[in-house]
């Protein structure tokens, strides 16, 4: 008996993938691990019970270039399967799930996997048949957000599950932010969505009140820094990449954290991005799109606040005074407290369908 774990991307980026090793490992299950890495073209490597399989077929590539790359990823993945014989699969997002779904369905049925962390191509109503197809013939399907059901079949088979990956000591408390003479707010992460922290930045642009920070390496086609100084906007800082180890010193000096994303598609409207958790690990208020599942849940457990960029600033910047006015830290602490409690409640269901799934190998 052997599990294969199929990823769509290196290892550093699909951190969940410990879910699985960790019960398998604990099990003395056998298990392999197959990445894409997709800036370098080379034969497929093995070390260890790890497969890489080197393909380039880099993110913003036109979409009939990535069809050569990905034919090659699937070959690539099916000769692996049928030579390591693998009995079971757990395969991570849908894209190599659909690349590979008739093996799945003719061999596999029942035993594997599939795990959803974004929305991906189910635009096309041949992509959706798919995954639906996907969904009831797996042994269960995990999702990272209950967001995603909006474009998924129903299914007694999904369950949800979610991206928490920092293991840093929790914060118990958080500071009064009333008599603060400068508010803090703090873009963690990948920076990107240009159009959207355009209008942020706008609204806060100047106000000796607020300081925007955005901490984190930008994508190509985010230069925001660019855009503020052309604008001649004084109060945001930059900060280039930083080491997960640093977070918990990051948001000790940030007051809110920036997770406006938009609301222009199920991309962005229907995840929970990992700025939810950290949130509620270093107690930090979240500002949300409107519109968006993220805004939802945030509304919904009292995790902060909730905007619509789209507004006047006079409109916006009132609200953030009247929040900031009548923040009680303490049941801002409580809040973040319940909504962690259903995380682990949805966790523990998540991780005992994979030991349920692991006891059906041994």
């Amino acid at each position: 008996m052997k599990i294969g774990l199929i990823g769509f991307s290196t290892r550093n980026y699909i951190p969940y993938i410990e879910y699985y090793e960790n019960i398998f490992k604990s099990n003395n299950i056998s298990y392999e691990c197959i990445f894409w890495d997709r800036f370098n073209n080379d034969n497929t490597k093995k070390k260890s019970n790890e497969y890489t399989i080197h393909v380039v077929c880099k993110p913003g590539m036109n979409k009939l270039r990535k069809i050569f790359p990905m034919y090659k990823f699937k070959m690539e993945l099916e000769r692996i399967i049928e030579k390591e014989q693998y009995t079971h699969l757990v395969v991570l997002t849908t894209v190599p799930g659909v690349l590979i779904w008739k093996k799945l369905l003719a061999g596999f049925k029942n035993k594997y996997i599939l795990d959803i962390r974004d929305y991906s191509y189910e635009k096309y109503s041949w992509y959706r048949k798919i995954v639906e197809q996907l969904i009831a013939n797996s042994y269960f399907t995990a999702i990272s957000s209950n967001g995603f059901k909006t474009f998924l079949p129903q299914s007694d088979k999904i369950i949800t599950c979610h991206n928490i990956g920092n293991k840093f000591s929790e914060e118990k408390e958080i500071g009064d932010l009333k008599n603060k003479e400068k508010i803090i707010i703090g873009f963690v992460g990948g920076v990107r969505y240009f159009d959207e922290n355009c209008k942020f930045i706008q609204i806060f642009a100047n106000n000796p009140k607020y300081q925007l920070y955005y901490i984190g390496k930008r994508n190509l086609d985010c230069d925001l820094e660019g855009y503020c100084k052309r604008n001649n906007i004084k109060n945001v800082v930059f900060k280039g990449e930083f080491k997960n180890e640093d977070k918990p010193e990051i948001y000790r000096k940030i007051d809110f954290i920036n997770a406006i994303y938009g609301n222009k598609s199920l991309e962005v409207t229907t995840a929970l991005p990992n700025r939810l958790y950290d949130g509620i690990l270093f107690k930090k208020p979240i500002i949300a799109s409107e519109g968006t599942y993220l805004g939802d849940v945030v509304d919904e457990y009292g995790l902060g606040i909730v905007i619509n960029i789209n507004k006047p600033t006079k409109n916006i910047i009132e609200k953030f005074d009247k929040y900031i006015n009548n923040f009680d830290g303490v049941n801002f602490v409580k809040k973040c407290q319940e909504f962690k409690e259903k995380i682990f409640f949805e966790q523990d269901n998540f991780l005992k369908h994979i030991r349920l799934f692991t006891s059906k190998i041994n």
